[in-house]
């Protein structure tokens, strides 16, 4: 769920976050929404990730237009098939678990995000793998827009021909991924990249007054909606 452009100005509220913090709250709101059953522990969890996506992402209106539009489909049928208390619970923890992850590939950086793996000391070599695949992501939806408008002039509307979607998305999307792997590996190669030589940083990874305030914000947010999932 693409919701903003990846590069960030860098004054936004969450860019200014430390990568790593970011990276263990995602995967433990995650873990979280996957646990709880309380409605109002799922509501306490998601509201900040609502507040926080205004001010810290770009928001693209008409994908934000289509996601709504989405969820309130989804509600819809829930409610239809069982029940509104069931199908509002499923809906927020369907925005809990999918939100996060865009928030943090929105606001962090490529070069924060290698500062990050490179702190928890993983090896090179999974680094540029993890980098790569950061970084194709947002490519990859910029091909696979470029095919569809190349195909609308061509008077070809993959949305209204679902027959053509093989030949005409994703074959052509297959090449392109071809293409740009082998565009990286010759990258490497040439510039004598060898994933053994030791590695300087000019610009460390550090925590900030900044980051120990989100911190412990985040610790007393998820210990409420600890307390009203398993306590109240």
């Amino acid at each position: 769920m693409s919701i903003s452009k990846l590069s960030e100005p860098k004054h936004r509220f969450l860019s200014q976050i430390n990568p790593l913090l970011k990276i263990v709250l995602c995967l433990s709101i995650i873990s979280i929404a996957l646990l709880v059953h309380d409605i109002w522990a799922i509501a306490v969890l998601v509201l900040p990730l609502l507040v926080l996506l205004p001010i810290s992402v770009q928001i693209n209106l008409k994908i934000l237009v289509y996601v709504a539009l989405t969820l309130v489909v989804f509600m819809a049928i829930s409610t239809w098939l069982r029940d509104f208390h069931t199908s509002l619970f499923s809906t927020l923890r369907l925005i809990a678990m999918l939100l996060p992850a865009p928030l943090l590939a929105s606001t962090t950086s490529p070069s924060d995000l290698v500062r990050a793996f490179q702190a928890i000391r993983l090896p090179n070599f999974i680094v540029l793998s993890l980098i790569l695949t950061w970084r194709f992501l947002p490519l990859l939806q910029q091909e696979a827009q470029r095919i569809i408008e190349a195909n609308w002039l061509r008077g070809v509307n993959l949305t209204r021909q679902p027959t053509q979607l093989f030949s005409g998305l994703f074959l052509p999307l297959i090449f392109r991924i071809v293409a740009y792997a082998d565009e990286v590996t010759v990258g490497l190669e040439t510039r004598g990249y060898d994933p053994t030589a030791p590695r300087s940083n000019s610009q460390p990874l550090r925590w900030y007054l900044k980051d120990t305030i989100f911190a412990v914000s985040a610790v007393f947010l998820l210990g409420v909606v600890a307390y009203l999932e398993w306590v109240a």
